[in-house]
């Protein structure tokens, strides 16, 4: 019976630390959205204020802003990108794939295989085995 109640003591004195917990959490919480309330409040006021000066400011006209010249940048240097899997194609006799042109294309499967179709059709890389090719 002794030890009965001294586990109930035990608890209630758990449950009351909790309770006190619980409270000071809630007004932590009431603070925070008072400050939220009021926060919102201060930005209206200041979107309001801006908005009447806003309207009180007459409204001039101004000057048509002149055009700049369009200045076309030189082509660059860089081989584009059929040239780019065109070259590496020569350089395999026996045929290369796509995964390993687009490894070192650094260009999407994709990408590469719309080139070499292209190419085939064109006549400029010739289908060696199933998925290799090479230069024509």
């Amino acid at each position: 019976m002794r030890s009965m109640k001294m586990d109930f003591q035990a608890i209630t004195r758990g449950l009351k630390a909790a309770a006190r917990k619980m409270e000071q959490i809630a007004k932590k919480v009431d603070k925070l959205e008072k400050a939220k309330v009021a926060k919102k409040r201060t930005t209206k006021a200041k979107a309001k204020t801006t908005k009447r000066v806003y309207l009180k400011k007459k409204a001039t006209k101004k000057a048509p802003a002149k055009r700049k010249a369009v200045v076309r940048k030189a082509k660059t240097t860089r081989p584009a990108a059929t040239a780019r899997i065109l070259t590496i194609v020569k350089r395999f006799k026996k045929g290369v794939g796509v995964p390993e042109l687009a490894k070192k294309t650094r260009f999407g499967d994709k990408k590469v295989r719309d080139i070499l179709s292209r190419s085939f059709a064109q006549g400029k890389v010739k289908r060696v085995g199933r998925g290799l090719y090479a230069a024509a």
